[in-house]
């Protein structure tokens, strides 16, 4: 199921909402209710990472460059 909207695109897929802010991004953030602190993601809507706990280590090297791209200030932050 998608819906797009104007901000953005969401997804329902696998029992998590997946969300980009906008179609030519290649990492789908992932909404985590009810909890606050973990920065999910994802690239394939398969594997979701945890920034905290995963990057850099479990991620690829293009991968890493991809999040360094689409997010240079959380990067920043490890």
């Amino acid at each position: 199921m998608s819906d797009e909207y104007e901000e953005g695109i969401n997804e329902y897929k696998n029992g998590h909402d997946f969300y980009k802010n906008s179609k030519d991004e290649k990492i789908w953030k992932v909404e985590n209710p009810g909890q606050e602190g973990p920065y999910l993601f994802s690239f394939d809507q398969e594997t979701i990472f945890n920034f905290w706990t995963d990057y850099p280590d479990k991620l690829t090297p293009e991968q890493i460059e991809i999040f360094k791209k689409e997010n240079p200030t959380m990067a920043a932050l490890k």
